[in-house]
């Protein structure tokens, strides 16, 4: 478990690069926190370190997002937000589990604690806190 302190977007960004460069194997990660605590900032983060020009907002009506990407043997980035999920079927009418299981997709999950049963094998859980007005805790397991 890794804990981190960020002040603002910049750092915010930087953390996103060390997460991209510590990726290896991991392909799935699950974001938790409270309304307005940075996850779809993080998301943006991850997604412009990894060359995506789109702009990046939270698929918090329509669920699912996904950008094509060229990054290693990544090929799209996969951007999910539980917020609004009534059930898992939502997502799994959504195609998530083959999303998950496709070795060139990376998939970032908002409220992912809403998800029973993710994968453990290839899962990095970001968990982000607010501390202040712009300061924000993230722990990295």
């Amino acid at each position: 478990m890794r804990e981190y302190i960020s002040n603002n977007l910049q750092e915010t960004n930087e953390l996103a690069k060390k997460i991209i460069a510590d990726l290896q194997d991991k392909r799935l990660i699950a974001l938790s926190g409270n309304l307005g605590a940075g996850k779809t900032a993080l998301v943006k983060a991850i997604a412009e370190n990894l060359g995506i020009k789109e702009a990046i907002t939270s698929p918090t009506f329509v669920l699912l997002k996904v950008y094509n990407l060229n990054f290693k043997n990544l090929k799209k980035l996969v951007h999910i937000d539980c917020y609004r999920l009534d059930g898992e079927e939502d997502l799994q009418d959504l195609g998530l589990e083959d999303y998950i299981a496709d070795p060139e997709a990376l998939v970032l999950i908002e409220w992912a604690e809403k998800i029973k049963n993710l994968p453990e094998a290839n899962l990095l859980k970001i968990k982000i806190e607010i501390l202040g007005n712009k300061e924000r805790k993230i722990i990295i397991s």
